[in-house]
This record gives structure tokens, C-alpha cells and sequence, in this order.
């Protein structure tokens, strides 16, 4: 991923104040193929079996199905008390690219920023390509 600004040490010491608002998406499609499904498309059965073995979620975002961690009332499911669930090459884009604020310690308030390439308008552009797969997915889960 490309200008990541993953700080490990900050992140660590911060808790995770961004993980309880809600949960990151994979911003990229290929990013998500490549770590899931060693870089092919997957058929939407293969989909469906990746979301629930890995408690993942079509979140609809503007109209948009996009994978992401599922959402509880604490915030992202894939926090744990020790950190993410996820190991850092899996995580979503968006978790990755958080530009992490020493504010965020100081006031307990979130201060992180997100670059607009990985923010919700550039997730939909790059997933709407994929949406009859993810909408196939989304009527097999029910």
C-alpha cells in the first residue's frame, strides 16, 4: 500500500480509540484478491465462505457493498484486548492509512486523519466494478 502511515508505537499506545468508532474497509479490490484470494476474483460462493470463516461484512457504503470487519456496539470485531485480529499485511486499507495524532492521547478525542485515496468516495469508485459479484454474495448470506 502505497503512502501508508502505519506508527505501530502510537497506535499501540492510542488503544484503538479509532477501532471503537467503527471498522476500516479494504479501499483496494486487488489489495482484498491478493491477501484473500492469493489475487484472483473469487466466485461468490468462495466470498461468502471468506466473510463468515472471517466475520467479515458487505458494509453498503453510499450504495456500494464493500468488505470490511463486522460491526458490534464496542466498534470493529476484529479488535482484541491485545490489538487487531488481523495481522498488519491483512488489515483494511483504511486502518493502514490512518495518519495517527499525538493529539489523540492527549484529549482522548480522535484526531487521526484518513488521505482522501483511501476515504470512502475513492472505496466506492474502485469497488463498483465488483458490485453484481459482492450483491450475489450479499443474497447468499441471507
Amino acid at each position: 500500500m502505497e503512502g501508508a502511515q502505519y506508527d505501530a508505537q502510537l497506535c499501540k499506545q492510542c488503544r484503538g480509540r479509532c477501532c471503537q468508532g467503527h471498522p476500516g474497509l479494504w479501499s483496494e479490490p486487488e489489495r482484498f484478491w491478493r491477501i484473500f484470494f492469493a489475487g484472483r476474483i473469487p466466485t461468490a460462493q468462495e466470498l461468502v465462505g471468506l466473510l463468515r470463516q472471517r466475520s467479515l461484512a458487505l458494509r453498503d457504503v453510499g450504495g456500494v457493498l464493500i468488505p470490511a470487519p463486522t460491526e458490534s456496539e464496542q466498534g470493529c470485531t476484529a479488535q482484541r484486548e491485545n490489538g487487531c485480529a488481523f495481522t498488519t499485511s491483512e488489515r483494511p486499507c483504511q486502518c493502514l492509512a490512518l495518519i495517527p495524532n499525538l493529539e489523540t492521547l492527549l484529549d482522548d478525542l480522535i484526531h487521526c486523519t484518513l488521505p482522501p485515496e483511501y476515504g470512502s468516495g475513492a472505496a466506492r469508485c474502485h469497488w463498483r466494478p465488483f458490485q453484481p459479484l459482492l450483491h450475489q454474495a450479499q443474497r447468499l448470506l441471507v
